[in-house]
Order: structure tokens, then sequence, then C-alpha cells
């Protein structure tokens, strides 16, 4: 475990708690935040440790802190594997480490930016939602 790499991981948790903190004075009542989390907050994986603790930390910081700044609502969004253009993998090698990392999964293919951002909208349009986490993964998590 490598605690500069650990420690320097955080920087998203506090990244979102200065920026809700900081936030919530300037947004109107009806307002709402979505968070990110990310599929390694609720399953290990090697080599995860780290950005699963702060995505589990993010996820706890959502539920606990919904109370706290109500009638605002704060959600959070915890894709699993999405295809990305920020992928360093091309060809064959990205091919195949989407179809490993995805083939145990219900739904065995990678997620897309577009449907993480449907998540998120849900979140941001639906009045009724708050404190919670969906997850968009393709059933990673049960899997």
């Amino acid at each position: 475990m490598d605690l500069d790499g650990f420690q320097g991981s955080f920087a998203k948790l506090w990244g979102y708690v200065n920026s809700v903190r900081l936030g919530i004075p300037h947004m109107a009542t009806d307002g709402a935040i979505v968070l990110f989390s990310g599929y390694p907050a609720r399953k290990w994986r090697p080599g995860m440790l780290a950005i699963g603790s702060v995505g589990g930390s993010v996820e706890a910081f959502v539920r606990l802190v919904a109370n706290e700044i109500a009638p605002i609502r704060i959600n959070g969004v915890c894709p699993g594997l999405i295809e990305t253009p920020m992928s360093p993998l091309k060809g064959d090698a990205r091919t195949e480490f989407y179809r490993k990392g995805t083939q145990a999964h219900p739904i065995a293919r990678a997620g897309t930016a577009a449907e993480v951002a449907q998540a998120a909208l849900f979140l941001l349009e639906n009045d009724f939602v708050t404190g919670s986490i969906v997850d968009v993964d393709g059933g990673a998590i049960v899997s």
C-alpha cells in the first residue's frame, strides 16, 4: 500500500467536500448536486484500495450530508467500467481490457459516458431523490 498515492487519492474527496461547503450558500433551495464515486467503492479489485476507499467516503458523505444541506438535494453516481477516450489503451489491448473487465457482468460490456450522464440527469431532475447512490455498472455489483 503506497501511502503517498493513498493520500493523493483523497484529493477527490476534499475537492467534493469543499465544493459542497463553499457552493451551498450560493445555491437555490431547490438546487441539486451530483457527485461521482466508482465501482471499487463497492467491490474489491486488485490495486484499487485507495480509489475504493475514496469512493466509499464520497458515498458516505452523500448520504450523511443530505440532511445537513436540505432542502438542497445531493446524490451520487457509482459508475462501473466505462469506455471513454481517457483510456490510454489502443486497438486489441483496449478491446481485451474491456472484454475481460466485464465478461462476468450481467451486461457484459463497458458502459458509455452517455449512460453515466443519463443517471446524473435523472438525479438532478427528480425532486424526490436525495442521499442516494445510483449504480451504472452493467450489474457488476451483483456479479
